[in-house]
C-alpha cells in the first residue's frame, strides 16, 4: 500500500501493484483524485523519483509541480 499526497490535504492510499512512477504521474484518474495538475514529479524522502521506479517500493510519496521540485534540486 502506498500513500500519495498532493498539497496540504489531498491524499490517497492504494495498492498500485507493478505500476511505475511514470505511469502514476500520467494517470488522469489519480491526478483527478488528488486535484493535481499534469506534469508533476514524484518525491520521496526529499528526492525526485525516477519515472522507472516502481511505486510498490515506496510507502509514501508526494506529487509536486515540476518547477518547484527543480528549484529544490
Amino acid at each position: 500500500m502506498t500513500q500519495i499526497n498532493y498539497g496540504v490535504s489531498a491524499s490517497i492510499s492504494r495498492d498500485f501493484g507493478h505500476k511505475t512512477v511514470g505511469q502514476l504521474i500520467r494517470d488522469p484518474k489519480i491526478l483527478g483524485a488528488l486535484d493535481a495538475p499534469e506534469g508533476c514529479s514524484a518525491v520521496s524522502n526529499g528526492r525526485v523519483l525516477s519515472e522507472n521506479s516502481y511505486i510498490k517500493d515506496v510507502p509514501h510519496l508526494t506529487l509536486e509541480k515540476r518547477a518547484a521540485s527543480k528549484a529544490n534540486a
